[in-house]
């Protein structure tokens, strides 16, 4: 998978799509519902597989309107299966939209003062409750993949596989995209390689009071970290505060060792000599198995790594990911450069490149992330 970046200046003026000149979007075309029709029916016999199908389909391609229908169905079908496919990251972090490729500033307010001050009779009321905020700067970058099929292959009716994987292909990518942006708050993640070499050490570190650790994931170690984290004070009020609902993350690798922490209703534990049997605090804990970790992290140490951040939308976010609004889902766009014949008149994008009769696809998602408030966070390499 090929994936573009961009960001500073080069990424605002990516921004427009005046910029991408020879592409249209099938979400630009109206197509009549008759004909829209017709192309879902041939397209899903062909994918099928029906006797004849592949012959009536390559030739209702031969024009140019059933070409430009197939579009428009092939883009719904990528959005449908976007929308259907599952996604992990959005159950450990945050969301926001941005409008432009520029920063956008997100704040931690804080304030020195519990409650109101008693006032005394004809008195002045205080003044002396400090306020104040930890901002951080969020925004999204640009990426996508081109998909190149060959007007031969058109021709041929070869290219039914192709155009039948491309949605889900497209759609799958998109979500991989998200995903990969999640996980890069918690690991250090190369984006030309998409390989992590270790956590993030730029946000877990002793300046943020989450260095790693290497406790290994079991009941004993979850409990000393739950515990601690009753206790957190904060940085600038100097008082503890309550611990917000709180998510464990791992790899499939300690998925295991989850199940056998929350499973059981009651644990046994002895105390001053004596065996009793408690509630198991751990029952409800929220835990998500995040299988871009396994993918991504190339640390010795990663199928024993975990992390225990806040719910989203708790009151102290940790972790985000950003959409740009208005293009929250992936954008398919197919290219139009097949010039114009001697005679005069448009030739459809789907007859082929003016260069070397091609008919490329492009995917396109805009997606950023950023960590926030590391106050109830924790990372252990497990070793």
């Amino acid at each position: 998978m090929t994936i573009e970046l961009l960001t500073g200046d080069a990424a605002v003026n990516a921004a427009s799509d005046s910029d991408f000149s020879g592409t249209f979007n099938p979400r630009a075309l109206r197509v009549g519902e008759s004909l829209a029709e017709r192309a879902t029916t041939m397209l899903g016999e062909a994918f099928a597989n029906k006797w004849g199908a592949d012959v009536r389909l390559a030739e209702a391609f031969s024009t140019s309107d059933f070409k430009l229908a197939a579009s428009v169905e092939l883009d719904k079908e990528m959005l449908t299966q976007y929308d259907e496919l599952p996604s992990t990251w959005d159950q450990y972090s945050d969301t926001t939209t941005v409008r432009d490729f520029r920063p956008k500033r997100l704040q931690s307010r804080w304030r020195s003062t519990i409650g109101m001050s008693r006032v005394p009779e004809l008195t002045e009321y205080p003044a002396d409750d400090r306020r104040g905020a930890t901002e951080y700067a969020i925004q999204v970058a640009k990426y996508g993949r081109r998909f190149a099929i060959s007007w031969e292959a058109w021709m041929n009716n070869e290219a039914i596989g192709e155009i039948e994987d491309l949605p889900g292909e497209l759609a799958r990518q998109a979500r991989e995209t998200e995903m990969i942006a999640a996980v890069s708050n918690l690991l250090l993640v190369d984006p030309a390689t998409n390989t992590a070499t270790d956590v993030n050490t730029g946000f877990f570190k002793a300046g943020n009071g989450n260095t790693p650790t290497a406790l290994p994931l079991n009941r004993a170690n979850l409990k000393s970290v739950w515990d601690g984290m009753a206790t957190k004070k904060d940085p600038n009020s100097k008082r503890v505060i309550a611990r917000p609902d709180m998510t464990l993350v791992i790899p499939k690798s300690l998925e295991a060792t989850v199940l056998s922490i929350v499973r059981p209703t009651v644990v046994r534990t002895t105390v001053n000599g004596v065996e009793v049997e408690e509630t198991n605090e751990f029952s409800s804990l929220s835990y998500v198995v995040e299988p871009m970790l396994d993918f991504v992290n190339a640390h010795a140490n990663a199928a024993t790594t975990w992390f225990l951040v806040p719910k989203p939308r708790s009151t102290r976010p940790a972790l985000w990911v950003a959409k740009l609004a208005g293009h929250e889902q992936p954008d398919l766009r197919v290219r139009a450069d097949t010039g114009q014949r001697v005679g005069g008149g448009d030739i459809s994008a789907l007859e082929g490149s003016f260069e070397i009769d091609d008919i490329q696809y492009r995917g396109r998602h805009i997606v950023g992330n950023q960590q926030g408030d590391p106050l109830f966070t924790y990372v252990s390499r497990g070793a």
